[in-house]
């Protein structure tokens, strides 16, 4: 897609395998990138610099949306794309000095509520005939005219013969597009390719583990629950409930601030000590809740998948809930891990208690910034 006559990479689904020639000389790659994560409440960058087939950390950083986003802008997609060009690129611009960031190549991501990702089946017997029938086809899933979105598709590969053939649909409006292009540009910043959440997510937590595997994203605003098989995104649900209704319940429950409140989370969260209990009080019925419905998400996953969920990774900021691996492992009866997109990049030994901390926080911004090293 082309935006003030240069290109923006827009092939969601092209880098989910990797090549199998790859014509390194013939294609000029930054050696270093970036991966910009401009969530709801927070934006994160990371820097890696490859060396070969090696991805070294160099540097991240994450700032505080609060003080920047503050006038709305005619787009009707939520989060932060919600609010003006100028006042999102300014928030890149601080984020990327703060942080020290040094390239001036980025990947951005795209949040799940802006992106249309949908499933489709077709009998074997017309697969020659799928590339023409898609753009058809897409108009019964797409809720907006399909001539004012991008949209990339993949058929699924299947460990077993079966009648009908998978395709995975990914569709985004070209008016988001265009506005992430355009605060790239007011940051200073070449777009490299723009890339929807779920499909970096299973790039720095799944990478090439064959475990059919979930990840579950515990946003502020929302949670998504992504299946991957394989290594290879199959299809992501995105629930309207994330850990702000944690946060606020504590913050009514105990006439506290956010800041403490989201301390009390992490410090207390799920404790069973029974001089805690006024606290987990609060914050029980709400994870049962949400547990709950991300509990029939899976089930309705495995009911049509042809191999069940074996691992759940937690990721988001409410992965760092106190308990809430052992509440999961308990909830689902599967391996469950807490998130950790840096164990997948070389990093100094000595900062990996500190990133497997933060790890949850950075799985999308990671796999962002990973995403390039597949056409190296």
């Amino acid at each position: 897609m082309r935006y003030n006559n240069r290109v923006v990479d827009i092939s969601f689904l092209k880098k989910l395998v990797p090549p199998r020639i790859s014509f390194k000389f013939l294609a000029s790659k930054p050696s270093a990138v970036v991966g910009i994560n401009i969530g709801s409440i927070s934006t994160k960058v990371v820097q890696l610099r490859y060396e070969g087939e090696r991805a070294i950390l160099e540097t991240y950083g994450e700032l505080k949306n609060e003080g920047y986003l503050k006038t709305a802008d005619s787009l009707s997609q939520g989060g932060a794309l919600h609010y003006l060009d100028r006042d999102i690129a300014l928030l890149l611009q601080d984020v990327l000095r703060e942080a020290n960031v040094t390239a001036r190549s980025g990947v951005f991501s795209l949040p799940s509520s802006a992106a249309f990702l949908t499933l489709m089946s077709f009998p074997r017997s017309l697969e020659r005939e799928i590339a023409a029938a898609i753009p058809y086809e897409a108009r019964k899933y797409v809720p907006i005219p399909i001539a004012e979105v991008a949209f990339e598709w993949m058929i699924l590969d299947s460990p077993e013969p079966r009648d009908e053939i998978d395709v995975l649909l990914v569709a985004v409006p070209k008016d988001v597009v265009q506005k992430v292009a355009r605060v790239g540009e007011l940051a200073g910043v070449r777009v490299l390719a723009l890339e929807v959440e779920p499909f970096s997510m299973v790039r720095s937590l799944v990478g090439r583990d064959n475990t059919p595997t979930a990840i579950i994203n515990l946003g502020h605003q929302s949670t998504t629950a992504a299946f991957a098989d394989r290594g290879v995104l199959r299809i992501a649900h995105t629930i309207g409930r994330g850990s702000q209704e944690l946060t606020r319940a504590l913050e009514r429950g105990l006439g506290v601030g956010p800041d403490r409140a989201e301390a009390v989370k992490k410090d207390v969260g799920l404790s069973e000590r029974i001089e805690e209990r006024e606290i987990t009080s609060v914050i029980a019925p709400l994870v049962e809740t949400l547990f709950a419905e991300i509990e029939r998400v899976i089930s309705m996953y495995n009911r049509k998948a042809a191999r069940k969920i074996q691992k759940v990774n937690l990721t988001g900021g409410g992965a760092d809930l106190k308990g809430i691996v052992e509440f999961a492992a308990s909830r689902f009866g599967v391996e469950v891990a807490r998130g950790n997109p840096f164990s997948r990049v070389v990093t100094p030994l000595f900062m990996a208690p500190i990133l497997r901390d933060i790890g949850p926080s950075f799985s999308v911004a990671v796999g962002l910034a990973l995403r390039e090293i597949t056409t190296r």
